[in-house]
């Protein structure tokens, strides 16, 4: 039986400034602001405050923080035609330009159809000899007691991965820019995203955080158009990104100009290794606080791999590898808040909320994902969870790391394949225990990764030893 319709001026939420609306608690604390949002109900209504409503010229502008599975799958799958991506801030359009993360409409299914197969079915399970041997590549270089920024080692194998499939190449002495530039193109983003005046401000306008975004992002930019120039210039049959990227037609069958390339590029080699290392991180810290989990992680390891790197073929017996990083993306989902939606017409929700034409959607897996009623006791690391007899009794869209409908990432197999391997490539050959004395807790940025470096003491495992000794 469906809910009677609850108008959208009923819709309760927090007390917020009057002028500043819901954004200085929200800036101030993120992660624990959509947190309290739950008590509000499955929507929870964020006033913008009278200075947006000003600079919108809009009456009563508000987000609106949805905290119900049905609801979220409503405007992701159901009704997603209604949604639409809201403006990103001017610093993220100019990162992205028109890459795949930001497009609409035909352009976005278009531009999914081009690059689906290249994440998906026998061609990622192709990259798992890459990811192994880099990996273990990696690994093979830590000495037993010494120091590590698990967060640095991560970054240095996925950034590794990604270069080699986007361009055909080793990364060699780009990596420290690209990194860097990611990072304050991080920073700049979330100001942006946490306060109406900062995307006002000019990026034109030499301050401190402007001045190191260019910096970095003019320098990524060399990097990219010289290595789409010189292909170009001498084409390859290399089976890599920017060869289907060179190879692939606008709507007019015209081939894809720089800028487009360029667009695509971006996206991809942000996409697809800043999350994954931000969630292997994450796994380590939350392996190194349970003897338990990792007492079976290893058993795993020896009776599946018994000491050699993992493949593909063995991906489907790793299951318990795979609850765990099932399990991280759950704790510390890369994507902590999704784009927001704005509906084009009035909608009702499942839940019975009524949302008006205009209505600003936020989505956040973090807030789902530790939610008690999906998920009891929800900050407890737990990788059962995910035993296929627990997933069947949670809702749909309870669990969205990945986002869903038509805008579901593109590169959600591939990141599994990569997380699975990575974690038991390193769990194989070392253990990592937390360096005494740290607090680490997460950072939303535009991915949410730890707010300082997470510092790991390497342990060199023995496949002699009982695994009683490796807990």
């Amino acid at each position: 039986m469906s809910r009677r319709a609850q108008p959208s001026a009923s819709i309760s939420g927090p007390p917020v400034s009057r002028w500043f609306g819901f954004f200085p608690e929200f800036k101030a604390d993120s992660l624990g602001y959509l947190l309290r949002c739950r008590q509000y109900g499955d929507v929870a209504k964020l006033p913008m405050g009278t200075l947006a409503a000003l600079l919108l010229r809009e009456r009563d502008p508000a987000m609106y923080l949805l905290n119900n599975p049905a609801d979220i799958r409503h405007v992701l799958v159901v009704n997603q035609d209604n949604f639409t991506k809201a403006p990103v801030p001017p610093v993220e359009s100019r990162v992205f330009g028109q890459g795949v993360l930001h497009t609409e409409g035909t352009v976005h299914h278009r531009q999914r159809r081009v690059f689906l197969p290249f994440f998906h079915g026998d061609h990622v399970s192709s990259y798992a000899g890459l990811i192994a041997d880099t990996t273990d590549g990696v690994t093979a270089s830590w000495s037993e007691g010494m120091t590590i920024d698990i967060g640095q080692a991560m970054t240095t194998i996925t950034l590794s991965v990604i270069w080699r499939l986007l361009f055909g190449q080793d990364i060699g002495t780009e990596a420290r820019t690209v990194t860097r530039a990611i990072t304050t193109g991080q920073q700049l983003i979330k100001r942006q995203y946490d306060s109406l005046f900062a995307r006002l401000i000019p990026l034109w306008i030499p301050t401190k955080l402007h001045r190191e975004f260019f910096h970095g992002h003019r320098r990524l930019e060399s990097i990219l158009r010289r290595l789409i120039r010189d292909r170009r210039s001498a084409p390859t049959q290399s089976p890599d990104v920017l060869s289907l990227l060179l190879a692939a037609t606008d709507a007019t069958g015209q081939p894809l100009s720089e800028e487009e390339i360029r667009d695509q590029l971006v996206t991809f080699l942000l996409a697809g290794h800043e999350t994954t290392a931000n969630a292997l991180t994450w796994g380590w810290f939350l392996l190194s606080q349970s003897k338990t989990v990792r007492a079976h992680l290893a058993q795993e390891l020896e009776t599946v791999l018994n000491g050699r790197l993992p493949t593909a073929a063995d991906v489907p017996r790793l299951r318990y590898t795979k609850m765990i990083w099932e399990e991280t993306l759950r704790l510390y989902p890369p994507a902590w808040l999704l784009h927001t939606r704005v509906s084009r017409s009035d909608d009702t929700l499942p839940s019975g909320a009524h949302l008006p034409a205009g209505a600003r959607i936020f989505i956040s897996p973090w807030s789902m994902h530790r939610h008690p009623q999906w998920f009891p006791d929800a900050n407890r690391f737990d990788p059962e969870r995910f035993a296929p007899e627990s997933q069947a009794q949670r809702p749909a869209f309870s669990y969205l790391p990945f986002g869903g409908g038509g805008r579901r990432c593109l590169g959600e197999s591939f990141a599994e394949l990569e997380g699975i391997l990575v974690m038991a490539t390193v769990a194989s050959r070392v253990r990592l225990r937390l360096v005494d004395g740290q607090t680490i807790l997460p950072d939303p940025l535009m991915t949410l990764r730890p707010h300082m470096p997470m510092r790991m003491t390497v342990s060199r495992v023995h496949r002699q030893e009982p695994y009683s000794s490796l807990v």
